[in-house]
């Protein structure tokens, strides 16, 4: 019996002397010295001190059409994953660098999750959820201006009225002026009266309606 009892606790010593140094002590944070030179510990890295965020909480879109949605300050080596909450109403694609593409199928509102996994050490991992709530509106099937004209003065600006239908569509026209030297128009339908005369601003939907109307800088 004493026999296999030194014989078990010889084991436990050679087991014991088997296991690196460093590994034993990695836990306490402290550098061991071994035959005057010191024994590398491991350090557990550090999460992020800055969590993944997006830009803005939602956006719209219409039916047809594509945008990208960025994630932000993401760790790296980190697993990023995204899905819509309803793929009728609208598709996501992974893209590179953080990045997915959304694409409206359907009239309707779906939520992007994102979700993100932080190795940190081992088998543990940081997960940061982020939503993203897309609109899907239809394209507009016509637009008319409210006028069909303006007067303004030289150096006034005003911002034109129209009419889309269906009204639930959020498509913005593009808009063009027949002589941008007396009315230049913004993107969003400014006009600025910069000389005497007079010129016509068109808006054109995606469908290829369109309307005109007149201008005339005094």
């Amino acid at each position: 019996m004493r026999k296999i009892t030194r014989i078990c606790m010889l084991a436990l010593l050679i087991a014991a002397m088997l296991v690196p140094y460093d590994m034993a002590c990695a836990s306490s944070g402290t550098i061991i010295k071994n035959a005057g030179k010191p024994v590398s510990t491991y350090t557990k890295r550090a999460a992020s001190t800055e969590e993944p965020f997006l830009k803005k909480k939602d956006t719209s879109i219409l039916t047809g059409t594509s945008s990208t949605l960025t994630v932000y300050n993401v760790p790296d080596n980190s697993d990023v994953s995204y899905k819509s909450s309803d793929e009728t109403i609208l598709t996501v694609t992974p893209g590179e660098d953080n990045t997915c593409e959304f694409t409206g199928a359907e009239v309707g509102t779906a939520v992007i999750t994102i979700k993100i996994q932080e190795p940190v050490f081992l088998f543990v991992t940081n997960t940061y959820t982020l939503k993203f709530t897309v609109e899907v509106t239809p394209k507009a099937v016509s637009v008319k201006f409210r006028k069909s004209q303006y007067l303004l003065d030289t150096g006034e600006s005003k911002k034109l009225q129209y009419t889309l239908k269906p009204r639930i569509t959020d498509e913005i026209p593009k808009f063009e002026s027949s002589d941008s030297n007396i009315v230049s128009v913004s993107s969003k339908g400014k006009i600025y009266a910069k000389a005497k005369g007079t010129a016509y601003i068109t808006a054109t939907i995606s469908n290829g309606s369109y309307d005109k109307c007149k201008v005339t800088v005094r």
